[in-house]
This record gives structure tokens, C-alpha cells and sequence, in this order.
């Protein structure tokens, strides 16, 4: 069965995927006109050859203080100076990259598509580990716990878990658990508590994992299989969980999105969504992409809806992310938008890339800037600042 999970992830994935393929399929909505409230500037574009062109990976970048490390599926690592965009080094490892880059300021964590976890010296720029799990890995490597306790926790598309020695890769622990004949090709990172590891898998069930042993502290089913095919079971945590304080929110597809105790694995709120891409969280609100690309903003104390945005739909939209007043997010066609959080009404929009160039990763923020990256590697950094109109400068 392992050797072919990859294509038949793949192979759902281009089902699912595939808009505008099908003659069933929803067509992506138009871009509707409206009055720019905001106006965004590039301030630079570097192009590191670190694409993924149409494959479906999730090879995310890592963000440093004023660095940002990117990698491509053909193995090209780039550090782009995030203040002017230069190039500052880069690492052939020669490799076809499935996951990255995980890791902090004292290592570097990508995985190949064969099941190798890579482990880079930041100082040196030079691979300090290798290590080859059951199988491939697609999301990023992250790093648990501190000083000499500190751990890489990994997740495999065949069900498995990992912890791995910071230092030279040897295993720590593993845990295998058994998974769906038919997934969605994707998954998320590990979402890391002071004791535990917190996985979200493919039969819609969340696990917290301690982080010295990998023994099971709790385990709680987000969403139940329903229907009678097999896609219409497909149950997968695929979109990125967010923490705050002690509730986990989380989101899986075709099933519910929730917050939960960390510490006790109790369900404060849950309703029934669906989603592949993941929340993001602010002080009152939960926000979260739909299936269909319906940006929506939920409490974050009772899960109620705040407002909907449906303008976007079938544009397969990323998960959104805060900048300041606004969450911006991105679509297939390489277009950036900016959303108020009020609301949910447009403030301002860029074309970025194209049909051909879409935006796949979420944008990201860093100092005042927003750094998107399109599907050919290339990287654009913009800020955005609020029109000044009439009534903002108290003129009648």
C-alpha cells in the first residue's frame, strides 16, 4: 500500500483540485470592481528558481528576523534579505524536495520526496544530518522543546510520527497510526504546547503526542467519515491549526471546525465546516477559507459567524493572514486580496502572478512588509498603507 499512496493522493488531489477541468466542476468566480481603500506597493521581487510549477507541494518558507530561507522542488535553498530582497546565499542539496522549510535560526529542516529529512548549519550553509523516515514527508519539520532537550518532530504520509535527536538525527521515538485508503495530498504541521505535539491526520481525528516519550496524552475525532463513497468519507486535517492560550483551532474537510482544550482534549465550541487550508486567529476571531473559497470570520469564544465573504468562490483561495486592519489572502490566478477584518468587504487588490503563476502558500507578514510567493519561486514583497480619504482628514 505505500508505494502507491503517493499517486493515489495525487490522483485526489487533481480531482479536487482541478477547477474549471470539469464541465461539472464550479467555475472560478469573477473579480468584481470596487473602490481601493488601501494601496499596495512593491518594494522589491527576487526570482531564486525555487518553484513548485503545478506539482502540489506545500514547500513554505521560513521566516528569520530580516531573512526569509525558501526552497524549491528540485532542491535549490535561497536566503532573501527581507528588507531589499537580495539574494544572500544559496545551497544546491540536489534533490527533489516534498516539505520545507521547518527549523529556526540554528537549523534548517527540509524532507525529499524519497523520505530523507535534511537537516541544514545555517552558519555553514552545509548539510550537518540525514535521516530517512518510512516515507515521504510534506510538511515541514518543526523543532519542539529547548537547549539540550530540543527535538524534530516529523510527520510521513504512510500514518507514521517521529521525534529525531536535534543534533544528529538519530530517532527519539515513533508512532504509527492507521489511516484511510484514500487521503487528500497534504498535511499539516505539527502544532507544538510546552509538553506535546498536537497532529492533525487523515481519518479527521487529532492526537496530542508528548514530546519525551510520543505516548498518546489524548485523541479526539474533529470529524466522522459520512457517505458512501470514498471521497465522500475523506475526513482529512490538512489545513494548519492555530493556538491561543490554551484552545486549539483547528478545521478538517468535510467536517468541523472547532477549538479545543489543549490541556484535556474537551471540545469549547465546534460546528460543522469544511476547509483544507487551515485557520488563523486573532484576539476575537477565527478566520478560515472555505472548500468552495468563502472567507469567513467566526467568533473565537462560541464559534458564531461574524461575516462571510463569498466573492471568491472556486478561486481556490489560501488560508488568510493578518496584517494589521486587514487579512489578506491569495488565489489561483496569482492575485493578492486584501479584506477588511471588520467586515469582510474588499479594500484592495494586486496581480500579482497569473492562471499559470498562481499564489499556493499564504502570504506572509514580517516587519511591515508582505512577502507572497507565487508557483514559479518568484518573490514579491509589498506593503500596504490606508488611502487617506475626506473624512479621514476631517475635511467636509
Amino acid at each position: 500500500m505505500k508505494s502507491f499512496q503517493p499517486f493515489i493522493l495525487a490522483l485526489v488531489a487533481l480531482l479536487l483540485q482541478a477547477c474549471g477541468s470539469d464541465d461539472n466542476a464550479e467555475p472560478p468566480a469573477e473579480l468584481v470592481d470596487f473602490t481601493p481603500e488601501a494601496i499596495i506597493e512593491e518594494q522589491w521581487s527576487a526570482s531564486p528558481n525555487a518553484g513548485i510549477a503545478q506539482q502540489y507541494l506545500f514547500l513554505e518558507p521560513l521566516l528569520l528576523d530580516d531573512k526569509m530561507v525558501t526552497a524549491g522542488r528540485e532542491g535549490r535553498i535561497a536566503v532573501i534579505d527581507i528588507n531589499n530582497g537580495v539574494i544572500v546565499s544559496e545551497l544546491e542539496l540536489e534533490l527533489a524536495l516534498s516539505a520545507g522549510v521547518g527549523g529556526n535560526a540554528d537549523l534548517w529542516l527540509v524532507a525529499s520526496r524519497d523520505g530523507e529529512v535534511i537537516a541544514i548549519d545555517p552558519a555553514t550553509k552545509t548539510i550537518k544530518w540525514k535521516k530517512t523516515v518510512p516515507s515521504e514527508v510534506l510538511a515541514a519539520p518543526v523543532i519542539a522543546g529547548s537547549g539540550a532537550g530540543r527535538a524534530v518532530i516529523v510527520r510521513t504520509v504512510d500514518g507514521h510520527a517521529l521525534s529525531l535527536d536535534f543534533n544528529d538525527g538519530s530517532l527519539n521515538w515513533s508512532v504509527d497510526k492507521v489511516l484511510p485508503a484514500l487521503t487528500l495530498r497534504g498535511m499539516s504541521k505539527p502544532v507544538l504546547t510546552r509538553d506535546a505535539a498536537i497532529i492533525g491526520l487523515e481519518n479527521g481525528h487529532l492526537i496530542a503526542l508528548s514530546l519525551d516519550q510520543g505516548k498518546a496524552l489524548w485523541d479526539i475525532a474533529l470529524s466522522t467519515p459520512k457517505g458512501r463513497s470514498e471521497i465522500q468519507r475523506l475526513v482529512d486535517i490538512d489545513g494548519q491549526a492555530d493556538l491561543y492560550g490554551r484552545l486549539l483551532y483547528a478545521v478538517g474537510y468535510q467536517g468541523r471546525i472547532a477549538a479545543i482544550d489543549v490541556t484535556t482534549g474537551q471540545f469549547a465550541w465546534a460546528r460543522s465546516f469544511s476547509s483544507e487550508t487551515g485557520v488563523t486567529v486573532d484576539d476575537d476571531a477565527v478566520y478560515v477559507t472555505d472548500e468552495r473559497g468563502h472567507i469567513w470570520a467566526l467568533d473565537r469564544f462560541n464559534g458564531a459567524t461574524l461575516w462571510k465573504q463569498d466573492a471568491l468562490t472556486a478561486r481556490r483561495v489560501t488560508r488568510p493572514v493578518i496584517y494589521g486592519d486587514y487579512l489578506l489572502v491569495g488565489d489561483y490566478a496569482g492575485v493578492l486580496h486584501v479584506l477588511s477584518r471588520a467586515d469582510g468587504h474588499f479594500v484592495a487588490r494586486e496581480e500579482v502572478g497569473d492562471e499559470d503563476n498562481g499564489i499556493f502558500i499564504p502570504p506572509v507578514v514580517r516587519q511591515d512588509k508582505v512577502v507572497v510567493s507565487l508557483r514559479d519561486g518568484d518573490v514579491h514583497a509589498f506593503s500596504i498603507d490606508k488611502t487617506i480619504t475626506t473624512a479621514d482628514s476631517g475635511n467636509p
